[in-house]
């Protein structure tokens, strides 16, 4: 178990950044100085990018590095985000569907901090509300092809743990909104029913994917945070990605496409990119409701990403808003 990253020291990261430097350019490159930004506090695992300042042996002029790293409390879970983005890379499946993912530079096993490139981009949300359908058939595109990538995680989703989570938070929702009691029961009865068994093949999953962890980078998709990366249903992560879209729309009103057009437009791209699977139209759909269900859950129950009364009181009311859209 690493040391929490609160605890990291100068001379821990001074290291790192060396570390990478040598890894990408060579073992005679020296760091002169380098600058900590906070990036995000969201999740598990902090996030910081890194301005170095760099020299090459004979270089008259400075160097300057954008790299970004984050601090995982247990090296295997390091070492297993760093295997996929490596063998993502190697595969060359990302030029090919209009994509990147960042390339790993080092891991500074001590304290658990994995450094990786800074891939620069938009908000893919901006880019949507000024150039609409083109963005959402790239961000299908790139999905499908991620999907197709010869990259094998540990760890398999199916229908039955997605079950077992969505059984637990109806319980807490009807604990919370003891009035929806009957109709939270009778939407996880159907969901139960309706549950379609998953393809034949499993696909390489983001495993979290929302609009969130991607950027827009001059027309190629930017795919971000591999830390839950599994294999399972490739509906799984469309379901993910709609609900959030859905979501998004309802917030910002006129200024996103209509939901129903842009979700027929990255469905589109995605099965015009990917082999022929007749069922997967209703598993999206499917997975889009559970999305639903957690979406609602982790709005009435998380107290931690914005612990101010009024920021929780306005996820409290945005729940209740799309519970009732939906029962």
């Amino acid at each position: 178990m690493n040391p929490p990253p609160t605890t990291l020291i100068a001379a821990d990261v001074g290291v790192a950044l060396a570390a990478a430097l040598r890894a990408v350019h060579g073992a005679d490159g020296t760091v002169e100085t380098w600058s900590a930004h906070s990036l995000s506090k969201r999740g598990r695992h902090r996030v910081v990018r890194y301005d170095v300042q760099a020299r090459m042996p004979g270089g008259a002029e400075v160097q300057h590095h954008q790299w970004v790293g984050k601090f995982y409390e247990r090296d295997e879970d390091a070492c297993g985000v760093a295997t996929t983005l490596r063998e993502l890379t190697a595969s060359g499946c990302g030029a090919r569907g209009g994509f990147v993912v960042p390339r790993v530079l080092a891991y500074h096993g001590p304290r658990g901090l994995l450094l990786l490139s800074h891939e620069s981009g938009e908000s893919v949300v901006k880019t949507i509300a000024a150039e609409g359908a083109h963005v959402l058939a790239a961000i299908g595109r790139a999905l499908a092809i991620l999907h197709a990538a010869p990259v094998m995680p540990a760890t398999v989703t199916g229908p039955a743990a997605v079950l077992a989570d969505l059984q637990r938070r109806i319980v807490e929702l009807c604990g919370r909104f003891p009035a929806e009691a009957a109709s939270l029961q009778r939407w996880r009865v159907r969901l139960e029913r309706e549950a379609a068994p998953p393809p034949t093949t499993s696909s390489f999953l983001h495993g979290d994917l929302g609009l969130v962890q991607l950027r827009w980078q001059a027309g190629t998709i930017v795919f971000l945070d591999f830390d839950d990366c599994t294999r399972g249903d490739p509906a799984l992560d469309l379901g993910n990605l709609l609900t959030q879209l859905r979501r998004l729309t309802l917030r910002k009103p006129g200024k996103l496409p209509d939901f129903v057009a842009a979700r027929a437009t990255i469905l589109d791209a995605y099965q015009r990119s990917s082999p022929r699977d007749p069922g997967l139209a209703p598993r999206v759909a499917w997975y889009e409701q559970i999305a639903l269900v957690r979406k609602i859950h982790s709005l009435t129950f998380d107290r931690t990403r914005h612990p101010e009364a009024d920021a929780i009181q306005q996820r409290q009311g945005e729940a209740i808003h799309l519970l009732a859209s939906v029962l």
